[in-house]
């Protein structure tokens, strides 16, 4: 009695007039057959009357009025249609009636419509015209043994599903067999859930509807008019009795579950306390045996129970569903509930409410059935398949399910990997999307012969492409799935990822043919020796080179080549080989060359051992070491001549372990540096931290990290003599490696550089009264240019021509824009360049207040790089700044109204200086030509362009532009 809210809007097709008055209709019944029977003992009594008067008299004189006969059809039709609603409305199967000649009569059900079947189809045609040949002699043999009394249940299946079929004899009050019946019941749900293959959940339906005939209506013949009447009771109690049958029998639970008193369930009612009535007065009033075995219980315990009693495990929950049942009318639902001992059980079922004439719930009909078996089998089954999916998942190898086309319908996280592409791309796939074109053909025809059933599965190794469009090689196993339930069909493959191995294979040929290569191009010997019987496999062609003698020679010669060995060595050669045949031990040795010359031999054997760990093969390598001996012997007198060098020099030359630990060399000039013993430091290297000044200390731990980096140190510091004076030594350390690039010494030159200190002191401080020097000749310099400026305005007081107090004036700027290079050099710690931005602001700033004539509408937009330029550039390009924008202030602007000049200073990617003066005034005046000018201001202009080597160009088109490139002036003497 669980109602899922959630499938409220699933289709249900019931009787909503059965159910609206069913209990009504039900007692009305009962009175309606009784009167019928005793209307029918009257009719047949006046039938025999009619036999025997011939059908002479008139319908007046049977005693039975016009009432009575419409009482009794309406009667009659109503009961008939009350049982061929139920029967219609039969849940998930069919109900089919036979005549005497296997003629269905009545064909209903809402099972027929799953199969393709109809009512229309199938009433009015005989077994043989409508049953399957393969199944007509099984349903013959059943519907005569039905016809003759023998009922037959058995399950049959028919369009991909199964159905419990029960075939018996329907017989009339008399007890006499007049028709069979078949009820089938889907049972397919059943039978999957049984084997745990697939969730299927059908809904089973009540339908059922029979069809009569019309009750003909003829005044005038009386005598068919009684016998219609006495066959439709009949009719009536036969398909009663069928109902009834089927009510009790079907394998669904049918209930009916009504109230004291109607309810309205509307907007205009406290819906709370109906919900209360409910559940206080809603009682189950007629059962069948399958719901009430659903619940454990028996026949009077089971009717009566009230709502309550259903939900009271779960009351907020049940008066929830309750209330969305109320407001669909019907409901679909799937839940747990409980037997009468407590035990859970699993019920579907449909609900449909049951109103009155005024649209006012009664009560509700009800059809469920246990799932229980089938819910735990479900929900095993999930267990399960999320247990494989998770085991898919997390698999080390890539796993697909692509289908018959090559689509891919599942793919692991493993394989996403290999591909490269997500889960959702590679969905929209097919398998061939991802291979690599060469090797589709051969996965196709393989896949072709697994579809056929020609072969079970199939491996192989193939090429697939990686989303970043590289080869992927791998190994696959397919195998053939076909599902027994659903019919599908598809492949299993297996996916294992083997680029390593390809790689390691290739690299494996590569290996061996460069050991090829190396063997036969080396100039040491590689051989290989067989031990039983003792003979050589192979010989490197290096023999012939080194030895002097032919390998072909060799192959033949049984002592194999013992006989090339120096006399005095020999002996020792053999027994090494025949003694230490198990170990890898260098040894060397000395040979003799056919032509008398001795050469030095190092060679190393290998044994190579069989499953067994027994030595079957041994290989060695033979190298000439001639040349090592002889630089080895270079290398001792080398060493000799460095003692003799390190002991004598001025300098202390030390050698120490990479750790630091062990001074493994220190020259004897170390005493006269330190004033030490070099006892001291052996024992204890890192003692000399103890006489470094704490100062510079720290410079000395650096300068280790570093050298065991692999740097090249050179430190300075200062140290403390035992008399507690006070040197200056100067360290210069670098690694040594060994064979394999590992630092494995440390190696030092210390130097005593207390004089070159002193002498750089006594020079430091010479520079720095030069420097001093220097910025009070650049201040006397200032100094001296500001007298003349400031005589020339004195002396411009004096003057009343107006052209000559121009040239003051601008005699005066020119002056003042040297005097600033002056200034700034004196400011700078720089003594020698000028730093050219905050010099051009200062010079704009000064030409603005000089000629701007107070027009506060001209902008100035600076754009100058961080140039440093050195005095003999940077003086005449303040003069060219002064005159261009002296100008622009000057001639380029009317009057009170605004304007722009620009300065754009940089240096280009040929180390060039680019030096732009812009403005947007009105320009040069009408024939102006400015290359053959008399002004003093442009003349000055070209004159200081030629000076700096500069090209200039001028460009009048929209204001005025100049532009100059030049590169930096070198100082040159002019005296």
């Amino acid at each position: 009695m669980c109602i899922d809210p959630t499938k409220i809007d699933r289709p249900l097709e019931t009787c909503e007039a059965l159910v609206a008055e069913q209990k009504a209709k039900i007692r009305q019944l009962e009175e309606d057959l009784q009167q019928q029977r005793d209307l029918c003992q009257k009719l047949e009594a006046q039938l025999k009357a009619v036999e025997n008067a011939g059908f002479s008299g008139s319908a007046t004189e049977f005693d039975i009025t016009e009432d009575d006969r419409i009482r009794l059809i309406a009667s009659l039709e109503k009961s008939q249609e009350m049982y061929r609603t139920l029967i219609k409305h039969y849940p998930n199967g069919s109900v089919f009636l036979f005549d005497r000649d296997l003629r269905y009569t009545l064909v209903d059900g809402q099972g027929l419509a799953v199969v393709g079947l109809s009512k229309e189809l199938l009433e009015g045609k005989t077994l043989w015209e409508v049953s399957p040949p393969e199944d007509l002699p099984l349903f013959e043999t059943t519907y005569r043994a039905a016809l003759a009394g023998k009922e037959n249940t058995f399950e049959y299946k028919y369009g991909g599903r199964v159905y419990s079929t029960t075939i018996a004899p329907v017989k009339n009050d008399r007890e006499e067999i007049f028709a069979g019946m078949v009820v089938t019941q889907d049972i397919t749900e059943k039978k999957q859930a049984e084997i745990a293959l697939e969730e299927i959940t059908n809904q089973l339906e009540i339908k059922y509807q029979k069809r009569t005939e019309d009750l003909k209506t003829a005044n005038n013949k009386l005598q068919e008019e009684i016998i219609y009447r006495w066959r439709a009771e009949k009719a009536l109690r036969e398909s009663q009795e069928q109902l009834e049958l089927f009510f009790s029998q079907s394998l669904d639970g049918f209930f009916f579950m009504m109230l004291d008193e109607p309810i309205n369930w509307d907007d205009t009612v406290d819906k709370e306390k109906v919900l209360d009535y409910v559940f206080a007065n809603g009682r189950v009033t007629k059962a069948n045996d399958a719901v009430i075995a659903q619940y454990g219980c028996t026949r009077e315990e089971f009717i009566g129970r009230t709502l309550h009693s259903f939900f009271s495990h779960n009351l907020t929950g049940g008066r929830e569903i309750i209330r969305q049942f109320f407001d669909a009318g019907r409901i679909h639902i799937k839940n747990d509930n409980r037997k009468f001992d407590g035990v859970i059980i699993w019920v579907e079922g449909d609900y449909i409410c049951i109103y009155d004439s005024h649209g006012r719930i009664v009560g509700y009909f009800g059809v469920q059935r246990d799932i229980s078996d089938r819910t735990k089998v479900e929900a095993t089954l999930r267990d399960s398949e999320e247990r494989f999916r998770a085991t898919v998942e997390q698999a080390a190898v890539g796993i697909t399910h692509p289908d018959k086309t090559g689509r891919y319908l599942r793919v692991n996280q493993k394989f996403c990997e290999i591909v490269g592409y997500t889960a959702s791309e590679l969905l929209s796939r097919t398998w061939m999307d991802v291979t690599y074109p060469e090797d589709i053909d051969a996965d196709l025809e393989q896949s072709k012969q697994l579809f056929a059933g020609e072969i079970d599965s199939f491996k192989m190794e193939k090429r697939l492409l990686h989303k970043d469009g590289n080869v992927v090689w791998v190994n696959i196993t397919v195998s053939l799935i076909k599902e027994p339930l659903s019919g599908a069909i598809y492949n299993v493959v297996v996916t294992e990822e083997i680029s390593d191995r390809k790689q390691a294979e290739v690299a494996l040929k590569e290996s061996e043919e460069r050991f090829r290569q190396l063997a036969e191009n080396i100039e040491s010997v590689f051989w290989m020796l067989n031990v039983q019987p003792l003979e050589i496999i192979y010989i490197s062609p290096g023999y012939a080179k080194i030895w002097g003698r032919s390998c072909a020679d060799l192959y033949a010669c049984e002592r194999f080549f013992t006989e090339s060995f120096h006399p005095e060595d020999r002996d020792r050669i053999i027994a090494t080989f025949t003694k230490k045949i198990d170990s890898e031990e260098d040894i060397e040795y000395r040979i003799v060359r056919p032509d008398g010359k001795i050469r030095w031999i190092r060679a190393r054997a290998f044994p190579i051992r069989n499953q067994a760990g027994q030595v079957y093969r041994i290989v060695g390598i033979a190298e000439d070491i001639s040349e090592r001996k002889q630089a080895e012997k270079t290398i001792r007198e080398s060493e000799e001549r460095f003692r003799q060098l390190a002991e004598n020099i001025q300098d202390s030359f030390w050698l120490m372990s990479a750790e630091f630990t062990d001074l493994l060399y220190l020259s004897p000039a170390y005493e006269n540096i330190w004033g030490r013993s070099h006892e001291e430091l052996y024992a204890d290297p890192l003692k000399m931290m103890e006489w470094v000044h704490p100062e510079d200390k720290h410079l000395l731990e650096e300068a280790m990290g570093r050298v065991l980096q692999g740097e090249s140190t050179n430190t300075e510091y200062r140290i403390f003599r035992p008399d507690g004076t006070m040197r200056w030594v100067c360290d210069r350390a670098f690694p040594i490696y060994d064979e394999s690039g590992k630092i494995y010494r440390i190696a030092g030159i210390g130097e005593d550089i207390s004089d070159r200190k002193l002498t750089e002191a006594r020079i430091q401080a010479a520079l720095r009264e030069k420097e001093v020097l220097l910025k009070e000749i650049h201040h006397r310099v200032k100094n001296n240019m500001q007298v003349i400026s400031s005589l020339l305005q004195l002396q411009a007081q004096y003057i009343e021509d107006e052209a000559m107090l121009t040239l003051f004036e601008e005699s005066q700027t020119r002056i003042h824009s040297m005097a600033l290079i002056h200034e700034q050099l004196y400011q700078s710690e720089h003594l020698d360049r000028i730093d050219l931005p905050p010099y051009v602001e200062n010079l704009v700033a000064n030409l603005y207040q000089s000629f701007g004539c107070g027009n506060t509408a001209i902008q100035f937009n600076l754009n100058v790089d961080r140039i440093c330029l050195n005095i003999e550039t940077a003086i005449p390009c303040g003069l060219i700044i002064n005159e261009l924008v002296s100008n622009s202030l000057k001639y380029a602007f009317p009057p009170r109204l605004g304007g722009e000049i620009s300065i754009k200073f940089f240096k280009d990617s040929n180390q060039q200086f680019n030096l732009t003066i812009q403005d947007n005034g009105r320009g040069f005046p009408e024939n102006f030509d400015v290359e053959n000018t008399e002004t003093l201001g442009l003349q000055l202009v070209k004159m200081l362009a030629y000076q700096l080597e500069a090209s200039i160009a001028i460009d009048s088109q929209c204001g005025t532009c100049y532009n100059l490139i030049f590169k930096e002036l070198n100082y040159r003497q002019r005296i």
